[in-house]
């Protein structure tokens, strides 16, 4: 017999789905500084891919704190925008 019952739901604080769930975190964000959803989600994943903290992309392009560049995440973007461009022509 499935032992599940209602009890087994959990309702999460929405800080702690923002942090289990990117999909979570980047709705968040864009609501909150009012950017799309996709530029956000590619900001994350760029710095995901250079080894970056979220919080670069966070503090420098949607808190504008003067944080130095990181060429890494920048390179990380373009080959993001790249595959992406590459997978609307049909490539």
């Amino acid at each position: 017999m499935n032992d599940y019952t209602a009890d087994n739901i959990v309702i999460l604080p929405m800080a702690e789905v923002a942090e289990r769930f990117s999909w979570a975190k980047v709705e968040q964000l864009a609501q909150q500084y009012n950017r799309p959803n996709s530029w956000i989600a590619n900001g994350l994943k760029a710095c995901e891919r250079a080894g970056v903290p979220d919080d670069y992309f966070i503090d420098r392009y949607l808190r504008k704190q003067p944080i130095p560049m990181r060429e890494d995440v920048n390179e990380a973007m373009r080959e993001l925008w790249k595959e992406e461009n590459r997978m609307d022509l049909g490539a």
